[in-house]
């Protein structure tokens, strides 16, 4: 019998990032992960941005999040010699006076200037708006599957890659035992798959479609992230990537003609030159009734843990609370009560 700290269900951004911060800890761990499973981390575009929304609300724990996730991130690709954290910054062009007045109204009302500033930036040939705008330096992208992929060669004899078999879980007051493996903790990392987990199906999960679009633009000189609405992410050599929709219905990893035509429509009001489609990713985001996380541990079964719900904004959310968690399991320090899943407590029976 392997016996573990940790054992981590799923190898998404939360089992990959958790993962990290118990290594940190020196604790014993193995990942299970079923690469043939559709996982939103292969698809989602990892946008991080400090200011969002249309009335440009700061990130909820904007300070704690920002302050953490560059440093995190960078030292990940310093470990395993690989490039996916790319803080370029995001622009916002004003479509006009009247968007800029509005806009500066909300830098003021929200206090901003820390997150962002009005900015004149040379979108080049490509898009139809003029540069002046607002920019935040501290925004970007991760590039999950490459980050995924670079932790899991490192991770490379601690990750088994198969379906986890819940039936097969055994569990009792010392810890829990899977197959060969015996742990302390089994936390559950399992994206939209957790809407179906026994011990955590009673949590207000409130998954979401999105679909983006990969493909070349001519004349494209922009090295920053555009948002007008919808947001273009440059990937160099003339391609980009256009996003992202956003819908509760047929939740599946199917490409849709519905969200490729919404795109491209959107997409022909911030390029005037055609967007030439070479794909189409589809994906299901964790998301959350109350946009909040779900961290920390079943309240009758101890050692069964959960860090899910990430949602939209989980490449921000991630490693704050990726560090939390691991800092719970070995020190037995706190969850920030907006994330801990005490709050839906009631909810179980």
């Amino acid at each position: 019998m392997k016996k573990l700290d940790v054992i981590i269900v799923g190898g998404g951004l939360a089992g990959t990032v958790l993962a990290w911060h118990l290594r940190e800890l020196d604790q014993s761990f193995l990942i299970f992960d079923n690469p043939e499973r559709p996982s939103s981390s292969r698809v989602a575009g990892g946008l991080f941005n400090p200011v969002t929304g249309k009335y440009l609300a700061k990130t909820w724990l904007v300070e704690e999040l920002f302050e953490y996730l560059t440093p995190f991130y960078n030292n990940i690709e310093n470990q395993t010699g690989s490039s996916f954290f790319h803080k370029i910054g995001l622009h916002r062009p004003f479509s006009g006076q009247a968007h800029k007045e509005s806009a500066l109204a909300q830098l003021d009302k929200h206090d901003l200037k820390d997150w962002v500033s009005v900015e004149n930036k040379d979108l080049g040939k490509a898009f139809v708006s003029e540069g002046e705008g607002l920019f935040s330096e501290n925004a970007g992208y991760l590039d999950l599957p490459v980050f995924v992929d670079a932790s899991k060669a490192f991770f490379m004899n601690q990750i088994r890659e198969e379906e986890f078999q819940i039936k097969e879980l055994l569990w009792d007051e010392a810890g829990v035992q899977y197959k060969d493996v015996s742990a302390s903790k089994i936390i559950f990392c399992d994206g939209w798959a957790g809407t179906g987990n026994a011990y955590f199906s009673w949590l207000p999960f409130n998954p979401v479609k999105g679909e983006t679009l990969v493909g070349k633009v001519q004349d494209y000189e922009a090295n920053f992230i555009v948002n007008q609405g919808k947001w273009i992410i440059p990937l160099g050599d003339g391609r980009a990537r256009l996003g992202a929709t956003y819908s509760w219905h047929e939740l599946d990893f199917l490409p849709s003609e519905k969200a490729r035509l919404d795109l491209l429509e959107a997409g022909s009001k911030i390029l005037q030159v055609p967007f030439q489609v070479e794909e189409q990713h589809a994906g299901v985001r964790p998301a959350t009734k109350d946009r909040r996380p779900f961290v920390g541990f079943h309240p009758v079964h101890k050692n069964l843990g959960i860090f899910n719900g990430l949602g939209a904004k989980g490449v921000s959310l991630a490693p704050y609370f990726g560090r939390q968690l691991a800092r719970k399991i070995v020190y037995g320090e706190v969850i920030q009560p907006e994330a801990n899943i005490e709050r839906f407590y009631t909810l179980y029976s």
